[in-house]
This record gives structure tokens, C-alpha cells and sequence, in this order.
């Protein structure tokens, strides 16, 4: 058999952003005289809360601090605008390829990202022409899933809205707990991991690559 979709699990997937994003947090702080500095490892961790405002609060609670934290995620992304703007971003090994590939086959592709819309919109603006965003069938967000991963929501919207089967759809994710949201799709799920993860972390049914290639989709076994 042949893939019908190639559905790339999250931004996470297209380009590193951790350390823009440690950066855009700490100039966040800075501004707020919080004098918390994170870096790109802890950014990286896929556990904790589900979203920048209810991580910034979980860690003003245990340095028991009181704050704002809605307004500082909002700094946060303010900050991350103006970086990803000045510096842009790229595609990570592998991705255009993949991409290329895919679009020749003949799949739908999926970018199916449960993040909240204005990061999702930021990283792809951010990639510039490096991506051409009329490849994607499919452009998720936060806004498309009940739950966020690793429940599968965004992935059944995903697969409804390409109207293709489980079977017939090839995954790649960046974190364990984006991997479980495929396979619990029941999407054959492979990782690219982001940096700072160790390969262990992953569910057993996701296979880690060590870098992206074409011949990823010319083959399927079943």
C-alpha cells in the first residue's frame, strides 16, 4: 500500500524555535523585573502545563509569586513577533525534501498543530520562502481540538477534514507527548525529535529518526 497523507505533527516539526522562544520568555521576564531567566531545555520539555500563560503561572505558584500571567504570555509572544520577524526562521534537514516528495506522490499534506493560532500563524510567517503554504490541505491550531495533545482531537479533525483514513495517513512528530496524540489516532507515527529530547522518551510505537529523507514515503510496509 501507499500513503494517501503526510501529516506533520506540529510546528515543532518545521523549524526549532526553543531557543527564540527561551529568548522571547527571558525578555519577557525582564520587563515584568521577575529576574526568572528559562532556557531552551526547559522549553523543550513536552510535560507540564498545556500552555505558556498556565506554565508561567504553575512556576510563579511554586516560587510563590504572585503575577499576571496572561499579560506575560501575551509579552512573551509580543517578543517572540519581534524576533521571528528580525531573524526569520528555517526549515529544519530534511523538511523541504519530504515536502517535495509528498507533493509529488501526490498526497495531502497536514500541518496538524494543536499550538494557539498566533504562534502557528508567527512560525509559518516567520519561515517566509522557505515554505509555500498553499501545499498544506490543512492548517490546524488550538482552536480545531477540544483537548490538546497527546489527545488525538487534533488529528481526527485533521483526518475528517482531508477525508482520509487513519490507515492511510503517515505521521511525523517532535515530542513523545505529540507522538501519543497520532498513535492514540491510530496513524503510523514517526519522530523527528526537537532538540534537548531523548530518544528513550518515546513511545515504543513511534519510530525516532535521526534525520528526514524522501525515501520515507516510497516505502511502506504493512
Amino acid at each position: 500500500m501507499t500513503y494517501s497523507a503526510l501529516l506533520l505533527g506540529s510546528v515543532g516539526v518545521l523549524a526549532e524555535t526553543a531557543d527564540m522562544r527561551a529568548r522571547a520568555f527571558n525578555a519577557a521576564f525582564a520587563e515584568a523585573e521577575l529576574g526568572w531567566t528559562w532556557d531552551a531545555e526547559t522549553l523543550g520539555d513536552p510535560g507540564g502545563a498545556p500552555d505558556d500563560e498556565e506554565r508561567i503561572a504553575s512556576y510563579a505558584a511554586t516560587a510563590g509569586q504572585e503575577i499576571d500571567a496572561g499579560a506575560i504570555a501575551d509579552s512573551v509572544m509580543t517578543q517572540l513577533e519581534t524576533l521571528a520577524a528580525a531573524e526569520g526562521l528555517s526549515l529544519r534537514d530534511g523538511v523541504a525534501d519530504v515536502i517535495a516528495e509528498a507533493r509529488a506522490q501526490d498526497l495531502k499534506l497536514g500541518l496538524v498543530s494543536d499550538a494557539p493560532p498566533r504562534l502557528v500563524k508567527l512560525v509559518l510567517s516567520a519561515l517566509g520562502r522557505d515554505l509555500d503554504l498553499s501545499v498544506f490541505d490543512y492548517i490546524g491550531n488550538g482552536t480545531k481540538a477540544a483537548r490538546p495533545k497527546p489527545a488525538q482531537d487534533i488529528y481526527n479533525d485533521a483526518l475528517r477534514s482531508m477525508d482520509v483514513t487513519a490507515d492511510a495517513a503517515l505521521a511525523i512528530e517532535d515530542t513523545p507527548e505529540h507522538a501519543e496524540a497520532a498513535i492514540a489516532a491510530g496513524i503510523r507515527t514517526l519522530v523527528y525529535p526537537r532538540s534537548g529530547l531523548d530518544d528513550d522518551a518515546f513511545p515504543d510505537a513511534a519510530t525516532v529518526l535521526e534525520e528526514l529523507s524522501p525515501a520515507l514515503l516510497r516505502a511502506r510496509d504493512d
